[in-house]
């Protein structure tokens, strides 16, 4: 599967180097410091988006209208996908200048009770709505609802730059990088290996108010379940939370990866299949394993006769074709592939996309 994310000006070249861990050791953190003695996973060097040529989407078809569409499309829900929703909203208009747009992004979790009665609603979700999720919704807003996927979010998991953590084991059981083999409760940063005054401190968890998408997600990723004697503070945005990592030494949390590259905070890589490190930054990540993502979900309502509005319907071909994925990509996501496009034509009721 290809994914792009971001052009890096040096890929890991942690590639040769032994990771210091296997996947039935004690412990899945890897703390390399620069006086253990131990492999040190490199930094990366900042990354910059690119804008990826034609053949490097060459998986999604070529957007072909058959005629001009019009009417008007609202946007709600996640605040990550706002300036997504905006950038598409402007493309489409550019094909369809009798379509106009409202956008009105204020959080991932309120979005659907903002379906209206006009139907050319579209919720954005930056994350995945369950099948259970969806049926009380559709139950509550009394319409058919169909959530498909419009990419991905490459996520990291940050903590303070000074801190000697470089990167932490993916573990398969729990689907997170925060747990120990021996099923030890992960409280101070000694329990994964931290030296120093800073081993003695607990944890703190930096997350984002629950309104937003990332908040599951990042509760997962960071298995707050089976943690329950975690410290965790909230934060309003991505941006509030960085710089709450950058201020306290014993601090971790779950951002996007574009917004971990502030020189305060160091992303983590994470070691995947006992034998390699991935880092966010690497522009192969998706590709060698990297297990942070999100899925990006876009939530629509069909008509009292069960179809999507015209309106509605044309802009999800928009955003499944080559052209929307392309725009997607500018702004810092990873697109679909052939196999995940396909699924949502399924989805949607298409046999193929035109």
């Amino acid at each position: 599967m290809i994914r792009v994310l971001e052009q890096t000006s040096r890929s890991l070249a942690g590639v040769f180097l032994f990771l210091a861990f296997a996947l039935g050791s004690s412990t899945y953190a890897l703390c390399q410091d620069s006086t253990s003695g131990n492999p040190q996973v490199p930094e990366p060097s900042k990354t910059e988006t690119v804008l990826l040529s034609a053949d490097a989407l060459s998986e999604a078809a070529a957007y072909a209208p058959d005629k001009p569409i019009a009417g008007q499309l609202e946007f709600v829900g996640s605040t990550l996908m706002q300036s997504l929703a905006t950038m598409w909203a402007e493309d489409f208009a550019k094909i369809h200048p009798e379509v106009s747009s409202k956008i009105d992004c204020q959080g991932s979790e309120e979005s659907f009770k903002k379906f209206s009665d006009a139907s050319a609603t579209i919720a954005l979700l930056s994350r995945e709505v369950t099948p259970e999720e969806l049926a009380q919704w559709s139950k509550d807003v009394k319409k058919k609802l169909i959530a498909i996927d419009v990419g991905y979010d490459v996520l990291s998991i940050i903590v303070h730059k000074d801190n000697p953590l470089r990167a932490l084991a993916w573990n398969p059981k729990t689907n997170s990088p925060m747990s120990l083999s021996n099923d030890k409760s992960i409280e101070k940063w000694g329990d994964l290996g931290i030296d120093g005054p800073l081993g003695d401190k607990p944890l703190t968890h930096v997350l984002i108010v629950p309104s937003h998408g990332l908040r599951s997600v990042a509760e997962r990723f960071l298995n707050l379940k089976d943690r329950p004697k975690a410290i965790t503070v909230e934060k309003e945005n991505q941006l509030d939370i960085v710089d709450a990592v950058a201020a306290m030494p014993e601090a971790i949390a779950v951002v996007s990866a574009n917004r971990a590259m502030a020189d305060s905070v160091r992303a983590l890589a994470i070691g995947v299949e006992g034998q390699r490190i991935v880092s966010p930054r690497n522009i192969q990540a998706v590709n060698l394993g990297y297990p942070l993502l999100r899925n990006l979900n876009a939530v629509v309502a069909l008509d009292d006769n069960g179809k999507l509005p015209p309106v509605v319907e044309e802009w999800a071909r928009f955003i499944l074709s080559r052209a929307g994925q392309e725009t997607l990509i500018k702004d810092g996501f990873v697109p679909l592939d052939r196999s995940d496009i396909a699924v949502q034509q399924e989805r949607l009721g298409w046999e193929t996309l035109k």
